[in-house]
């Protein structure tokens, strides 16, 4: 009977031994889910075009913020943008602005249309990034500019930026 108990017992301990170790992985995939991309350094170009359809299927409307991104895996993810001391959370509703087909935050390379590449249009500047004229006025954008972006979580909350000021 005794012996019994003993096994009954490590079995137990061993189950809630690998509960927690599941636990633990699990929890901590959460929140490497959770934390924001790297950030991207970019040139972004103005995309305009009211009344046309995005690759949503959506129709862009004046006053819209979102951003296209060259590559329909980032269709529908969220990007947090900076230039200067502004900063924006916008969906990703479009695909361009050159290439269709240019993952370049996953690959680690430059955007192909720094390179004068483009498998959608041949590119007439090296963007890396399309902004809707909403999301390039909220930005404070008054020309096509480098910028800072980098994929987040929904429901992000960007946090100011903050600057050390040496005395």
């Amino acid at each position: 009977m005794r012996a019994r108990l003993g096994r009954q017992a490590r079995r137990r301990l061993q189950l809630a031994g690998m509960t927690s170790a599941l636990l633990a992985i699990g929890s901590w995939a959460v929140y490497e889910a959770a934390q924001p991309g790297p950030w991207q350094h970019v040139l972004a170009t103005r995309e305009g075009l009211v009344g046309q359809k995005l690759a949503c299927g959506e129709t862009i409307r004046a006053g819209a913020l979102f951003v296209a991104l060259p590559h329909p895996a980032a269709l529908r993810k969220d990007v947090e943008l900076r230039y200067g001391t502004r900063t924006l959370v916008v969906p990703v509703l479009d695909v361009g602005p050159w290439n269709v087909d240019d993952d370049y935050w996953t690959t680690g390379r430059r955007p192909a249309a720094e390179r004068g590449r483009g498998a959608y249009r041949k590119p007439s500047n090296a963007a890396g990034i399309d902004l809707s004229d909403a999301t390039f006025a909220a930005l404070g954008l008054r020309d096509n500019a480098v910028l800072e972006w980098r994929f987040v979580h929904r429901g992000y909350i960007p946090l100011p930026r903050v600057s050390m000021v040496r005395q």
